[in-house]
């Protein structure tokens, strides 16, 4: 971006970077997301995310559309929980043991096995208590998918399904990963309400 072109073109630049990034998303790995998250409900199975900071944040919203929302929709509970929620786990698990095992610790507890999903977000793929998180997912048979940024990191590698915006910019990839977790819930939604074919 041009340091000369002020706040009105640098405003223009980013909304002009974030809707090609958005033009870049694949419809195909969007869908096998919605279809793994569709086999997730109607087995029972659990939704699990994390992340850290934005992502965190991330995590914690689309608990609010796939918890609230999916229940209001199909009548039927379906058991969603952001691992980041409980300040007393985190600082329990980072406290006793090591910061890295703030999520794995708590996924023990919620991933049960194949019928189970962790979404783990990272925007740059490395962060160490998402992938240790992963590990436990991928350990019990769960499926465990990353939504990452910089070209995946390693979580791209350990993640069995992954969604990855090719960015070098942790705002749009943030900005990137809310977006696809909307479409993702309103797919899973209108699927739910038959407006929508498998």
């Amino acid at each position: 971006m041009e340091p000369d072109r002020g706040v009105r073109g640098y405003v223009a630049d980013y909304l002009g970077s974030v809707r090609t990034l958005l033009a870049s998303v694949s419809p195909e790995e969007v869908e096998r997301v919605v279809g793994l998250l569709w086999d997730c409900y109607q087995r029972g199975g659990r939704l699990v995310l994390c992340g850290n900071g934005g992502s965190a944040a991330t995590a914690s919203h689309l608990v609010c559309d796939f918890q609230k929302n999916v229940y209001l929709e199909g009548g039927r509970p379906w058991e969603v929980v952001a691992l980041t929620d409980s300040p007393s786990l985190i600082t329990a698990w980072s406290n006793d043991t090591e910061y890295a095992n703030v999520f794995a610790g708590q996924a023990r507890t919620w991933l049960r096995g194949e019928n189970d999903v962790l979404i783990a977000i990272s925007g740059s793929g490395n962060s160490p208590n998402v992938l240790a998180a992963v590990d436990v997912a991928n350990g019990v048979g769960a499926t465990s998918i990353g939504w990452s940024g910089y070209g995946g990191g390693e979580l791209a590698r350990r993640a069995r399904v992954n969604l990855v915006v090719h960015a070098d910019n942790m705002q749009m990839v943030e900005d990137l990963h809310m977006v696809i977790g909307h479409v993702v819930y309103s797919a899973l939604r209108d699927r739910i309400r038959g407006t929508i074919a498998a």
